[in-house]
């Protein structure tokens, strides 16, 4: 709950740009893949999302040389 990720799955593909966070677990669909409901951080819009259609935003500093 409370995590960052970006949608990684060719149907959001004119979305995968936004920033969504995680705001609920769901129950596992038939394959036992776990499911969450996600909300963009910027629209407000919500939707359900299989773990293999996001993945977490990085939030570590990228190392840049100087």
């Amino acid at each position: 709950m409370g995590q960052l990720v970006h949608a990684a799955a060719t149907h959001f593909a004119d979305r995968t740009s936004g920033t969504y966070e995680v705001i609920r677990l769901m129950p596992e669909n038939s394959s036992g893949e776990l499911g969450y409901r996600i909300r963009d951080t910027v629209s407000g819009a919500q939707r359900a999302v299989g773990e293999s259609e996001i993945r977490a935003v990085d939030t570590k500093p990228s190392a840049q040389s100087h």
